[in-house]
């Protein structure tokens, strides 16, 4: 048995990998505790039950490592989903909850981390991503792929050779990757056999918006019930609902109106909010206006690119 002598001898801090910052920072060993995770994140997505059983049953087949269908040895083992949708629909966050449900770290890089040069692509950073999610066993999220998943041309070889490495990688790759994209309108066809499963989220209907509504406001009670109104919220559900914004936008709202309260010393109610909603959403008409009275969503699918 150790004594207390022997543990003043070790380190009070060892190294540990950040997953916000990618860099390796010094921890207080006094600080460090199991990883808690949230077992409910998945059940509380807003979507279809029917799409949450097939993501829960993919996932958990991945986890008890069923071999691939493929019969080479080491290709076609790991589980390759593609989340497709505008901003603010639940793609991240669907992400996220696929981690805590397989209680893997969620290793989240997006293009401007790996890079976009074929050669430093395939022999440094991709790899090096993926080789360390898998190690660590994490579920590695690959946020904003459409430069990797773009249709290839005979105009732009550097593209071309860009998208095969990526392909190569898909197809060998055993571990949990998730993809997003709001451009899958670009999509090279080749992309379909290498990706399991693709979702597609559609813009918030208004239950929707209401779900989400009440799982921000539900969070909020839970972390700062003092300092936040939650009758007054929920009171006024469905006229938030009503908002045409994603989640992003019921978020930044909810933040923005937090930090109003603070400023003003009271609780945070209905009306911080609806003042915080109305003044986001003066940019967004004067940008709607600028593009001729065209959602960003509508000008997507008018060029083809979702």
């Amino acid at each position: 048995m150790q004594t207390r002598s022997f543990f003043l001898l070790l380190p009070s801090k060892v190294f540990g990998y950040s997953m916000q910052t990618k860099k390796w920072v010094p921890l207080k060993v006094a600080c460090i505790s199991p990883v808690v995770w949230n077992m409910e994140a998945f059940d509380s997505l807003v979507v279809d039950d029917d799409t949450k059983e097939l993501v829960k049953a993919l996932v958990t087949n991945q986890l008890a490592k069923e071999k691939g269908t493929d019969v080479l040895d080491g290709k076609g083992n790991g589980l390759v989903i593609l989340l497709h949708g505008g901003p603010g629909t639940g793609k991240t966050l669907t992400a996220e909850s696929v981690a805590e449900l397989a209680q893997k770290p969620l290793y989240r890089v997006t293009c401007g981390d790996i890079g976009t040069n074929a050669t430093a692509v395939d022999k440094k950073h991709l790899q090096s991503v993926l080789h360390l999610g898998r190690i660590w066993g994490c579920v590695v999220l690959l946020d904003e792929a459409d430069v990797f998943l773009e249709e290839r041309s005979l105009a732009d070889m550097a593209r071309n050779a860009l998208v095969s490495v990526f392909l190569r990688v898909l197809e060998y790759y055993d571990g949990i990757l998730i993809l997003t994209s709001n451009r899958v309108g670009t999509f090279d066809e080749a992309f379909k056999s290498r990706i399991q499963l693709a979702l597609h989220y559609d813009n918030l209907s208004r239950t929707q918006r209401r779900a989400i509504w009440a799982n921000f406001i539900k969070r909020l009670a839970s972390i700062e019930k003092d300092s936040v109104n939650t009758d007054s919220l929920t009171e006024h559900l469905d006229e938030l609902a009503t908002h045409d914004m994603n989640g992003r936008q019921i978020r930044n709202s909810l933040t923005t109106a937090r930090q109003l309260a603070l400023y003003k010393g009271k609780k945070m109610d209905y009306g911080l909010l609806k003042h915080a909603i109305g003044v986001a959403s003066k940019f967004d008409h004067y940008l709607k206006g600028v593009k001729g009275n065209f959602s960003d969503d509508e000008l997507a699918r008018e060029g083809g690119v979702r």
